[in-house]
Parts: C-alpha cells; structure tokens; sequence
C-alpha cells in the first residue's frame, strides 16, 4: 500500500520485471491534444498556403514536443499521485491555452503562445526536478532532462518579451534546444543506462497517431453531413480510403515493428514521428477540401498539392522509421518496405504535378489506388499475423514425451508450409522466390500493376513540361500515358513523338527502363514456365504385408504422364522421435534399404518394396508400435526427364494413419487388343485383402 497523497516515483526500464501499459491518466491527457490538433488544422484550413503550411507546422512541433517530454517521462517513471497529477492537469490547462492562442500566433501575435509554450515545459521540468530531489536512483537522467527541459522554458519564456521577427529566433533556438538533446552523446549513455520501455513508447505514439487519424475522419465526415445528396459522397469514399490505408500502413508495419540495435536508431525512430504526424494531420485537411471537388474539373491546384504533398511526406517519414527497425515473422526483405514507401511517396508527387491535365475523379482514383497499393504490399509482405499462441504450444520434444498431447488426426505437415518465425531479413526471400514460388496470378497481376505504375510515372514526367509531346492535347494526362504506352511497348504508331529535348530525354530514359523490365519480366516468366515438374503418382496407402514369404513394407508410385524419365532412383526413409543419452530430443532419420532402388527407364509404375528382416528398423514392431512411434515416412524419386531435358524430382510423406496392414494393390497393366500396354489410374490407389493364410501379425 503507497499512500495517494505522495509517494516516491519508481523508475522504471526496458529491463523491469512488470509489463508497462498507458495508463488512464495518459489517455486521458491525451484528450487535450484532440482539441489543439483540430484548432490546428482549422488554421490550416482556412487559408492554404506555403506560408500558413510553415507556420502550421512550426506550431505543431511545440505541441508535439511536450506530448514527447511527457511521454518519455512516463515510460522512465512511475508515479501517480497527488502531486504528479496536479502537475499534469496544469500542463493540460498550457496546452489548452497553445491550442486557444493557435490563431493569434498564425495572425503574427506571439506572445500568449510563447508563455503558454513556456508553462507546458516548465510542467515537465517540475516533473523531472520533483523526481530528482524524491528518488535517488536514475539522478543523472533525471538532472540532465531537467536542465534541457529548463533551458527549453527559459528561452521560450524570453521569446515573449522580444519583438518580432526576433522572438522567432527564440523559438528556433527553444526548440533545437530540446528537440536536439537526444542526439547528445550524454543523451545516448543515458538511453543505454536507462533503456526505454519501447513496448510502452510504441504503444503511447500509436495512441496519438489514432487522434490523428480521428481527427481526419471527423473533417470528412462533417462535410458530408452538412450537405445533401450523393454529390460529396464520391470523393469522400476516395478520401476515407486514403485515411484507411494510412492507417493500415502505420499499424501493421511502424506500430507492429522492432527497433533495430543501432545508435542512432531511437532518436530516428522518434524523429520519424514528427512529419509522419503533422503529415497525417494535413492529410486530414487536404481530404476535407477535395470533397468539395467537381469530379469533372482539374482539382484546385493548391489543395492537390497540400494533399500530395502531405500524404508524400507521411510515405517519407515511414520510410525513415522503416529504416530503423525490423518487421519480424515477415516473408520479405525490410529493405524491400523501405524502398516501397520512398517510392510511393516520389509517385505521388508525380501525381501532384500530372493531377493539372486529368479530372479530379481521376487524381483521386490514382492518390487513392498509390494507398491501396501498399495495404497489397503489406499483405504481400507479412501474410501471416504474429501471434503468441505459438509460444504457448507443445515442443515436437513435448509432445514425443507425452504423446497424450498430442492432437488427434495430427498428420506431418508439408516443409513447404512451415511458418518460418524471426527469420533475420538478409536471410528472407528475394522477389524472384517470391514470385517462383507462387502462382501465375500472383505473378500476372504484380507484371500489370506494374506496367500500369511505370506508364503513370512517365506520364507524369512528360506532362512536368509543357509541349514535350507532339500533337498531342494540351495538358492532356490520356494522350501521355497512351504515348507512354507506345513508347514502353516500342509500337511508335507516328502520331504523338517528343517534341522537345525534354521529352526526348524522358523517352530515352523509358525506353532503357523498357528494355530492363522487358528483360527481367520475360526471364522471370521463361524460368516459372519452363521449371520441370515431375508428374509421378504416388499411391495413397503404404501398405505392410507379405511379400514372397516376407514380411514387406511396400507403395506404388507411376509416370502418369508417361514421358521419358531416365536413370530414375528411389529412396525411403523413416522419422522418428528419438532421445539421446543426454536427453535431447532428435527426430531422427532412418533410411531403409529397398529391394529395388534404381531403374534405367520409368514410364509406367514401379512398386517399391522394403524387406522388414533383422537389419530393418521396423524388425519385431507391430503396426499400433509402429503407428505410435514413427513420425512419418518420405520418399523421394530423381529421374533425367528427356521431355524437359533436366533433372526432375517429386516426393511424398506417408503418415502413420496411412499404413494399412494385410492388403495388396490391385493390378492395373493390362493388354489392349492392338499389343498396346493400359495403365488403369482409376484404380492406382485401390487394395485388396491377402488371403488368411498369408497374413502378416499386425497386432
């Protein structure tokens, strides 16, 4: 029991023993930011410029930066008491009055926003000082935090009594003050001292990016409920969709990622935060105004741009925190994520300038399907969610100890399906697996997608430069990407060519672009076409029987389809739980010697067979032993194929359920009138009872 007038915060470490979660006070506190990020973006709304986007963003750094302080002294320390929140409803009241006097500082009036600035820090100096003085542990953190956060006050205090433009140097100097501390060389020993709880800090900048992404939604829908009919419907279905996928991208790769071991790695991950959510933010308000949009008219090019460029920089800034962290139990390179977000980001500029020379229906389409595209990705990347159930299941050594947890019906699953967890992302598969391993529509649709993609993007370049294509309309975003069309696919019908250098540059450019991609595209296409596979049938049941007198344990495998298969050879092994003396537990492999493992030429079926004598693994096991004790058996067959004129293999695995005991297969080569030999496949896998008298003890 701890009293709740006063008691001592406790630090708190990545390396504590109790989990840290944001607490109702935190959510609470956040409720102020909802308020101040909506007067911002009202400010913004109601005049858009590149002057008010500055100051817009000048003003959001101050807020985000105490949102910070606050945070990270949250995540080092734990306290609630009396005090502790008396300190935070007045740093709620401060921000209260930044978000108040949001318009003033816009309109050139600096002063109440600087005191008020200048509070909200001296709350979090007060906050480090008390921690100071009541908990000896952690002193050194806590004394340098609380001379930066000091230090910030002061100058912000003193901006407010300096005219301007004068003051804005403050500010600058105020905020470099503190928004540069991490970067110290004092700062990072402390963070390796006292490590962050980054569980709780992801957490705490997951919670504001969904005020953000709130904060967008409340804008879109205002304008559609205070207008009737379907008019405003159409472009705020584009513009939900753009919020939808922003945070699709955040909260199931920024949010859902770990942080890399690197020095640098926390302060850019934190850095990475700040455009990520003011871009979001502007996103929010650019969405508003394109509801207004004739869907039939060029969009205003002053809210397109804001859009873009808004939407391009939250695309950057995920690329940047990208590039500081690790996205586990994914199937693709993290190189791959980074290299897709600064891509999109780049098109969607591109989008920007072409978005003059098509309809607004069109550059909503186009800015809506860039974001659609990286939720597609991201499935493609990460399509199998982490959970930690797989934490709690039953070892393969658990389960050979105690067969009794084992599930019944559990069959071996196929290796191919195997779910590969913390696979570091050097070692993760290329594109070329990717696609080799998947189906052709998976294949087809990236090739479209793609070919899709690129014309946009030089459509876009040609169009960033009036008159670079003869004959066609002015300002006419079709006639590019149809120009751009013949120049990729090199058909040059004669009646759109480069006008300009220019545009024989871009043309030049595409062209080599073409070629690469032609190349690599037929080659990927060539080798998924072209790779052999094995058309060998193997028979449903193993069965274990008799066999001239012996006791067998036999298959049938067949060349279904009947091509050329040359030297072909076979093997047959058993797994097995096993220990060792020193009680670790193996699945072990044991192979078993057939009585025919190789022929020159298999065209029809082949039955193999194992002799079960003393040499055998399975010598002296009825089949209930050998269904409980043995994994599964695998073989695998390896023929020249003449057809393909490569080396082709094909394998099975026979589950214990699968052994059937006292059969035989029923024959399936007869003659044909005509001297031809008939394969009977509708009976491949059929069996027969043996007679009593030449049972094999099964039981």
């Amino acid at each position: 029991m701890r009293s709740r007038w006063f008691h001592r915060p406790n630090i708190h470490t990545a390396h504590s023993t109790h989990e840290k979660r944001a607490g109702w006070l935190e959510l609470f506190y956040d409720l102020i930011f909802v308020a101040s990020f909506i007067q911002l973006g009202n400010a913004l709304s109601e005049y858009i410029s590149i002057e008010r986007f500055i100051g817009f963003v000048a003003l959001f750094t101050p807020l985000w930066l105490v949102w910070t302080g606050f945070t990270h002294f949250a995540n080092r320390f734990d306290v609630d008491d009396f005090l502790h929140r008396l300190m935070v409803f007045v740093q709620m009241f401060s921000v209260g009055a930044m978000a108040v006097t949001v318009p003033d500082a816009l309109a050139g009036d600096h002063q109440p926003f600087a005191f008020a600035y200048s509070a909200a820090q001296f709350m979090v100096l007060a906050m480090y000082f008390r921690t100071h003085q009541h908990q000896p542990e952690g002193r050194d953190s806590t004394g340098h935090w609380s001379r930066i956060w000091g230090a910030g006050a002061a100058i912000w205090f003193a901006s407010g009594f300096v005219p301007k433009p004068y003051a804005y140097f403050f500010w600058m100097a105020g905020i470099i003050a503190v928004f540069g501390a991490p970067l110290g060389r004092r700062a990072r020993a402390l963070a390796s001292r006292y490590p962050l709880d980054f569980e709780h800090l992801s957490e705490r900048y997951g919670l504001l990016t969904l005020i953000v992404l709130g904060e967008s939604f409340v804008k879109v829908l205002a304008v559609v409920n205070d207008h009737e009919g379907y008019l405003y419907v159409v472009p705020a279905c584009f513009g939900l969709l753009i919020i939808c996928s922003t945070w699709w991208i955040y909260f199931d790769d920024v949010a859902g990622s770990h942080l890399r071991k690197t020095p640098m790695a926390h302060p850019l991950w934190l850095y990475g935060h700040l455009p990520l959510q003011f871009g979001m933010i502007a996103v929010g308000v650019a969405i508003k105004k394109t509801t207004y949009f004739d869907l039939s008219a060029v969009a205003d090019p002053k809210y397109r741009w804001l859009l873009c460029g808004a939407l391009a920089t939250t695309f950057f800034a995920t690329a940047l925190i990208d590039s500081v962290t690790e996205r586990k139990h994914a199937e693709l390179s993290d190189r791959l994520r980074v290299n897709v977000r600064l891509f999109s980001g780049s098109l969607i500029l591109l989008l920007a300038a072409a978005g003059g020379s098509m309809p607004s229906l069109w550059f909503l389409a186009a800015v809506a399907a860039v974001g659609i595209l990286q939720v597609v990705f991201d499935m493609m990347m990460a399509p199998m969610e982490e959970s930690k159930l797989a934490d709690a299941a039953p070892t393969l050594a658990e389960l050979a100890r105690e067969p009794h947890k084992k599930p019944p019906h559990s069959r071996l699953p196929d290796v191919g399906t195997a779910i590969r967890r913390g696979t570091p992302t050097d070692f993760r598969s290329d594109l070329y697996v990717y696609f080799m391993q998947g189906g052709w529509t998976r294949l087809l649709i990236t090739v479209v997608v793609a070919f899709l993609v690129l014309n946009v993007v030089f459509a876009s370049l040609y169009l960033l430069v009036p008159g670079s294509i003869n004959n066609a309309a002015p300002n006419s975003f079709a006639d590019a990407f149809f120009f751009s069309v013949q120049t990729m696919s090199t058909i040059g019908y004669g009646a759109l060519h480069p006008e300009t250098l220019y545009g024989n540059v871009i043309a030049t450019i595409e062209a080599g672009v073409s070629l690469l991609c032609v190349a690599l595209v037929t080659g990927l296409m060539f080798a998924k076409a072209s790779r052999p596979r094995a058309s060998v049938i193997y028979s449903k049941p193993i069965l274990m029987t008799q066999y001239d007198g012996k006791p067998t344990l036999m298959f049938r495998v067949g060349n279904a389809r009947g091509n050329e298969l040359m030297d072909a050879s076979i093997t047959l092994t058993m797994l097995r739980d096993e220990f060792t003396e020193e009680d670790i537990h193996i699945r072990r492999v044991h192979d078993l010697s057939l009585l025919r493992k190789h022929t020159p030429f298999f065209a029809l079926t082949w039955l193999v067979i194992h002799v079960i004598d003393e040499d055998s693994p399975l010598y002296g096991k009825t089949i209930d032993e050998i269904r409980n004790d043995v994994v599964a058996f695998m073989s695998t067959i390896i023929g020249h194929d003449g057809t393909y004129g490569q080396t082709i293999y094909a394998r099975h695995t026979y589950q214990p359920e699968d052994l059937h005991c006292n059969q035989r297969f029923v024959d399936i080569l007869s003659n044909l009138e005509d001297g031809r030999i008939m394969v009977d496949y509708e009976k491949f896998h059929q069996t027969t009872a043996l007679p009593e008298d030449r049972h094999q003890p099964c039981g």
